[in-house]
């Protein structure tokens, strides 16, 4: 197996070939540690085809560990673009993160639209998989929400009534 600076280098070559080929090779022998590396490079990658591949890549992890790994990525990212993919990982990600419920709140609240914007789709993804605490949490969120981003939490407050209905 290549080490993983090699596959980074792959990655960043901007060949769509070599970029495959780090691709399957991650897929098939990857660990975190290229994981957290691949996070860290994020801001790195310029190529929207890349970039997606790689976003693509890491939703697809679903070692239980790897979600602490991209929270801390996701608290410590200070610029917005890469707050908003590693947002889009996480809803795109078959792993439960409602357990980080009150850091997408926060981002939703503070951050830019665009950045808010994915965090309202994380939290609308995993309605269904808070505690009845969370939901408490949630509703008293939604109703002192700022009336000029009402929007943005619209779609989390249907999911919120269709759940409960179930």
């Amino acid at each position: 197996m290549n080490s993983n600076s090699e596959l980074l280098k792959k990655i960043q070559n901007g060949n769509p070939e070599l970029l495959a080929e780090a691709v399957k090779e991650i897929k098939e022998n990857g660990n975190l540690s290229i994981a957290q590396m691949l996070l860290e490079n994020l801001g790195n990658i310029r190529d929207a085809h890349t970039l997606t591949t790689i976003v693509n890549l890491l939703a697809d992890i679903k070692e239980n560990a790897f979600r602490e790994i991209l929270i801390n990525a996701l608290q410590s990212a200070s610029q917005p673009s890469i707050k908003t993919e590693l947002l889009r990982i996480i809803w795109e990600s078959s792993l439960d993160y409602s357990r980080y419920l009150p850091i997408f709140l926060d981002i939703l609240q503070n951050d830019d639209f665009t950045t808010a914007f994915e965090a309202s789709t994380v939290i609308e993804n995993m309605v269904h998989n808070l505690t009845t605490e969370q939901h408490q949490q949630l509703h008293e969120f939604i109703e002192t929400f700022p009336e000029n981003k009402q929007f943005l939490v619209e779609n989390i407050h249907t999911e919120m009534g269709c759940c409960e209905n179930d």
